[in-house]
């Protein structure tokens, strides 16, 4: 693997886990309830010791709900379609992101152009590593725009959630 791709996975990792929202998803939007982000919260709680920590992707969804139901089923139990499990994951999640203090989700971002400047890239992998995190960061700040009409529904279980998808470094 290239300078540039080991950079470029290590920053992606990077965006992902300090912002958790590199996985866009092109979902129809649709009201979330405060009762739909319960059960997410809850499912989340009860399948994190059998499947592991969500990095949250449209990926990640699927597996968990193709995991789940060679499990238990819980999620289908819970009420949830493949699709209807997508759709309440992704706006609970932008949801979350949109409850994040500015100064604390601006601050994720915080260095990273830096760390690309300060690489041992050429300065044209640096330009196009550059303009690859800075996509990233716009893409995550429209994720939290998108959130804001999520939420009411969303701020009672934000606690929760950022225990459950926050930075581990906290």
């Amino acid at each position: 693997m290239t300078g540039l791709s080991l950079l470029k996975r290590h920053l992606a990792g990077s965006l992902l886990a300090a912002s958790l929202a590199l996985g866009a998803f092109v979902l129809p939007a649709r009201a979330l309830t405060f009762d739909e982000v319960g059960k997410v919260v809850q499912l989340l709680t009860e399948l994190e010791p059998e499947l592991g920590r969500l990095a949250y992707d449209e990926e990640e969804a699927d597996q968990w709900f193709d995991d789940d139901a060679g499990l238990e089923g819980r999620i289908a139990k819970a009420g949830f379609s493949r699709e209807t499990w997508k759709q309440a994951l992704d706006a609970t999640f932008r949801g979350y992101l949109a409850t994040i203090a500015t100064e604390r989700f601006e601050a994720t971002f915080s260095g990273l152009t830096e760390r690309v400047d300060a690489s041992d890239l050429n300065d044209e992998q640096k330009a196009e590593m550059r303009s690859f995190v800075e996509t990233k960061i716009a893409e995550t700040r429209a994720l939290r725009a998108e959130g804001e009409k999520y939420v009411d529904a969303v701020q009672p279980y934000a606690a929760r959630l950022n225990e459950l998808l926050g930075d581990q470094e906290e």
